[in-house]
């Protein structure tokens, strides 16, 4: 069984000297110290256009990127095709080679391009590696040079980009893995946005991530993966402030794959590390927040301001999807939610006055409904069958929040850290 081929590595905390990981060889370690300034950008893509275009332009104006890989997902349109075209064009004019190449499975999602991504830098030996989401239309150079500063400045293993966002954006972050890493992972409880495609990595990290004891998914779980991972492992973690981050947004009734590949990860992680038996006490923090003494500009509208979510038709969509949902009482009960719980569940979904009852699905009776749901889900082995009552919960969570929370930017993010706060004080009886 894969946990037995889990061998734990030494917790640095916030150093210098990174930890040696699982699967890690003196000769690779060799190589990489020989090309310990060279960076590369990754922007995985599927079906994007030329939008990951003026991504990729942004990299190679930054004097930390030596190269980008487009990876694209089997896109089933051209951009492909343009994509290939427009690299020759972009290595000339840059100076900077730039390459297209195909994720290696079909069907697998940013996982799947991701994961092509971290093994293609690897074996062209690359010290740092960059990501970047093909979509997003207010990156700048200086993002590029943030994430890779904070590798080769400030000793991180890894580093994300946080940003400023909409009140209503980051519901899996918020209600999902925030909470679910203070409970199981408490090294990590300071992450702000474990989740986002704006990262970057040493190649010391990455190799432990692709050739590890846990293989990657290749699914949207792979965000989940990599911080994850990383916070096994000891790895320093550097959060950076990159000011706002547009790109397309979606309606919370249209995440259900999301929100189901992330939650699937979740619980595995906890399952492959063991964290359902055991959770390390008194673990040292491995996330640190770079000052914002460095931002970079704010591009377009005010992501702050941005209510894009229509709360009639949200509440109007999850009561039509409830309706298909079968049998919530007794697959609440067969996950081990605890009475309590099921009542509320089963009262919230009285259509009927629903904005009036919604304020009782808080953080302080959430967080136990999350584990109960998460730990039953585990015993049921990942069952799919669970899929649509996970996805209606978090629907209801996900809506409370949106109706009662989320009235400005300072009060939702407020909301969310005092949620993770409480996690991990309900954490506290599973730490020895």
């Amino acid at each position: 069984m894969l946990m037995h081929r889990w061998r734990p590595t030494r917790k640095y905390g916030w150093s210098s000297r990174p930890a040696r990981s699982a699967g890690w060889s003196r000769p690779a370690d060799k190589r990489y110290r020989r090309r310990n300034m060279s960076t590369v950008l990754i922007i995985p893509e599927k079906n994007e256009g030329r939008a990951p275009l003026f991504v990729a332009e942004a990299g190679l104006k930054s004097t930390r990127v030596e190269a980008v890989y487009f990876v694209d997902g089997w896109s089933t349109d051209d951009t492909f095709a343009q994509l290939t075209a427009s690299a020759v064009e972009l290595t000339q004019h840059y100076g900077k080679p730039v390459a297209t190449l195909r994720s290696e499975i079909r069907e697998t999602g940013k996982g799947g391009a991701m994961v092509t991504g971290l093994r293609r830098a690897l074996q062209d030996g690359f010290a740092h590696i960059l990501f970047l989401d093909g979509d997003i239309s207010s990156v700048t150079p200086q993002w590029c040079d943030l994430l890779a500063d904070g590798l080769t400045q400030h000793g991180a293993a890894m580093t994300r980009g946080y940003f400023d966002r909409s009140p209503l954006d980051a519901q899996i972050t918020r209600h999902i893995t925030r909470p679910l890493i203070a409970l199981y992972f408490p090294e990590g409880i300071e992450v702000q946005q474990p989740l986002g495609g704006e990262l970057g990595l040493t190649a010391q990290l990455a190799n432990h991530l692709v050739h590890g004891p846990i293989a990657p998914p290749h699914t949207w779980g792979i965000d989940t993966f990599l911080t994850v991972n990383a916070l096994a492992g000891g790895f320093p973690i550097l959060e950076i402030y990159l000011t706002q981050k547009t790109h397309t947004k979606k309606a919370l009734s249209e995440l259900r794959g999301m929100i189901i590949e992330c939650f699937d990860e979740m619980v595995k992680e906890i399952y492959f590390h063991g964290r359902h038996h055991r959770v390390p006490a008194n673990a040292r923090s491995l996330v640190r927040l770079l000052p914002r003494d460095q931002a970079p500009p704010r591009i377009g509208e005010d992501v702050r301001t941005q209510r894009y979510v229509d709360l009639e038709a949200q509440v109007a969509n999850l009561f039509a999807y409830a309706h298909t949902v079968p049998h919530v009482t007794e697959r609440l009960a067969e996950l081990g939610v605890d009475n309590a719980s099921r009542r509320l569940i089963l009262s919230l979904l009285e259509e009927r006055d629903f904005r009036e009852r919604s304020p009782a699905l808080n953080a302080q009776t959430w967080i136990p409904l999350l584990d109960a749901v998460a730990r039953g889900y585990l015993e049921k082995r990942f069952a799919s069958a669970y899929h649509d009552l996970i996805f209606l919960v978090w629907q209801l969570r996900a809506t409370a929040f949106a109706l009662n929370e989320a009235t400005s930017f300072e009060v939702a993010e407020a909301q969310t850290a005092q949620q993770a706060q409480y996690a991990y004080a309900y954490g506290e009886k599973y730490r020895t």
